[in-house]
């Protein structure tokens, strides 16, 4: 009896061991997927950034200007001061976004309002949809529906999702996604469709597999939809895909809404 009891304790210890070396892996490929994903943003938010930049040049110039001028108007050279310094926050907060979405996320899980989230992938993609004329449509629910997760790991859900329409439009005679979101009973409905390509008959059920890619060898590492899985389901929820019966892909996501007594969430 003793030899078992032993033996069942170096199995449990087996067990537990191998399982945290998968969630440690598993952590590894979500922060390897992020810093990709991040990359490739790069060139919209270099270009997002230089707008705040020339402004503040721009400012601090007209002020210049007028002490050299020995214009004594003081409301207007503060004002431009104030005005440049506008600016200087906006582009802190571009990069604080920026190296926020970057780091590790933790494990932790807290109360996350899904429309904040939607808001900042929007606002990390923009620059990308604009230059490919891609149109955004929102119809989220006035119930501002909060879940309890993790708004590092939610947005790279959302980014991925908007970087897989994005590709899938690319030949598209209109761009539009449009995303949805509504509460029904304890479920938050989470919905991106495109007006892209579709996902090709007889592979909904492999494009959440990892390194699965429709794209040119070099286009994509196939990883993105596979964390995009692995995050929902760590959440809890379910992501499935369909193809719209007027061409596109419709990604629909479920997530358990927060109890009512969740505390408010905290400004993302």
């Amino acid at each position: 009896m003793i030899h078992i009891m032993g033996d069942l304790r170096d199995t449990t210890a087996e067990i537990q061991r191998r399982e945290q070396e998968l969630r440690d892996k598993q952590e590894q490929l979500v922060q390897a997927g992020k810093l990709a994903t991040l990359g490739e943003l790069t060139t919209g938010v270099a270009h997002e950034l230089n707008n705040p930049l020339n402004n503040i040049g721009l400012f601090v110039g007209n002020a210049v200007d007028l002490v050299d001028l020995g214009v004594a108007d003081r409301e207007r050279i503060v004002r431009e001061l104030k005005n440049a310094m506008q600016q200087v926050r906006k582009a802190t907060e571009i990069i604080s976004h920026l190296r926020t979405f970057g780091r590790v996320a933790s494990v932790s899980r807290e109360p996350v309002s899904i429309d904040q989230v939607i808001e900042r992938a929007l606002s990390l993609m923009q620059e990308q949809l604009r230059g490919r004329d891609i149109e955004i449509d929102l119809d989220l629910s006035p119930a501002a529906p909060v879940v309890v997760g993790n708004a590092i790991q939610l947005e790279q859900v959302f980014i991925n999702l908007l970087t897989n329409a994005r590709d899938a439009m690319a030949d598209s005679p209109r761009k539009m996604v449009r995303i949805s979101t509504r509460v029904v009973h304890d479920v938050v409905d989470l919905v991106f469709s495109d007006t892209g390509s579709g996902i090709p008959e007889g592979l909904e059920q492999r494009i959440f597999d990892p390194f699965f890619t429709t794209k040119e060898v070099g286009q994509g590492t196939g990883l993105g939809l596979s964390i995009t899985y692995g995050i929902i389901k760590d959440h809890g929820g379910a992501i499935a895909v369909a193809n719209r019966p007027q061409g596109g892909a419709v990604f629909q996501i479920r997530l358990p809404r927060a109890p009512a007594d969740t505390p408010a969430p905290a400004a993302v």
